[in-house]
């Protein structure tokens, strides 16, 4: 069984690609010149909800989508403003993934490689930009901005790694690796032209970054 279900509105541009059986799409267009491309791969791999849709609501918006496995979803996908991008994929299994844009000129990517990873993105402002890489298994990662020209750089790898990263304020940047198991990264940046650049390798590192101007 197969499902996918678009609306759209004034001159919006939409290309679906789905192969194997119980795939699911669910995606609202609203404005103009917004762009949404998605691949399914798999069984039983779903971007947005019946009832809760992937949304494009602007200008010149884009995302690309694309799912190869199991049971891998999309969530939540809300592009609010002008020439927004998201680019997601994920490989494997039971990974999850959420991107919300509000403003204009936000970059999200997230790449999901392993079983059971998720990742929540928030941006809330202009010309922000997320990076997200997760190989492996049951990593997490939630990356919020808000502000203008901020830059979260992130990956995870092995197995069980936590990020949780906040940015309020303008041109802040965080560039964070883990690689191993169990390890945690809290961060928070309040203000302007704050710089974190952290790495983490081994088993149980636990760090906390709090930068404020």
């Amino acid at each position: 069984m197969k499902k996918l279900l678009l609306s759209a509105a004034i001159m919006a541009l939409a290309s679906t690609s789905v192969m194997a059986d119980s795939n699911e799409v669910y995606m609202d267009q609203v404005g103009a010149l917004n762009s949404f491309n998605s691949s399914q791969t798999g069984d039983y791999n779903t971007i947005g909800r019946n009832g809760s849709p992937a949304r494009q609501n602007g200008v010149a918006n884009y995302a690309d989508l694309d799912q190869t496995g199991y049971r891998n979803d999309i969530r939540e996908l809300f592009q609010i403003g002008d020439r927004n991008k998201v680019d997601i994929d994920q490989y494997g299994a039971r990974n999850s993934a959420s991107a919300h844009q509000y403003g204009d000129d936000n970059q999200t990517t997230v790449s999901q490689t392993g079983r059971g990873n998720d990742a929540y993105t928030k941006q809330v402002g202009d010309d922000n930009k997320i990076i997200l890489d997760q190989y492996g298994y049951y990593n997490h990662a939630y990356a919020e901005q808000r502000g203008d020209d901020n830059l979260i750089d992130a990956d995870q790898s092995i197995l069980g790694n936590k990020l949780a990263a906040r940015q309020f304020g303008d041109d802040n940047t965080l560039l964070s690796s883990q690689h191993g198991a169990f390890n945690k990264v809290d961060s928070r940046q309040s203000g302007n032209l704050n710089v974190a650049n952290l790495h983490q390798h081994g088993v149980g590192n636990h760090a906390i970054i709090n930068q404020t101007n």
